[in-house]
């Protein structure tokens, strides 16, 4: 089921029209235009009714910006042999015969893991 994050991140890979979202996020066009117009009251998309064109707001497109200039969140989880953790829908696994050590660093856009052998 698509989220609201999930539409506004494809609005922000390129600037669609209705119907050419509508394809890609395979739904009725109808049914975008509502989600779409609702969007755009809360200030979340601009939406051009003539032309159909769905664009996110300035504000939106720099706030990553302002995300990148805080600290990261970061953190470490050791990941005992032959077990798996999911973190944000990613499965990891380890599957080596020692427990390993899992360095993580978020920010907006980049999401690092770097993986150790603990001694």
């Amino acid at each position: 089921m698509l989220t609201t994050a999930d539409i506004l991140t494809i609005i922000e890979e390129e600037n669609y029209n209705i119907k050419k979202l509508a394809k890609k996020l395979e739904i009725p066009t109808e049914q975008l235009e509502k989600i779409i117009k609702d969007l755009k009251e809360h200030n979340l998309v601009e939406y051009d009714e003539q032309t159909g064109q769905v664009k996110l707001p300035p504000w939106l497109v720099n706030i990553e910006r302002q995300v990148e200039i805080i600290k990261p969140a970061t953190g470490t989880i050791i990941l005992p042999k032959n077990q798996e953790i999911t973190i944000q829908d990613i499965v990891i696994g380890n599957f080596t015969d020692k427990d390993l050590e899992l360095n993580l660093r978020l920010k907006a856009k980049l999401k690092e893991v770097a993986i150790s052998k603990i001694i």
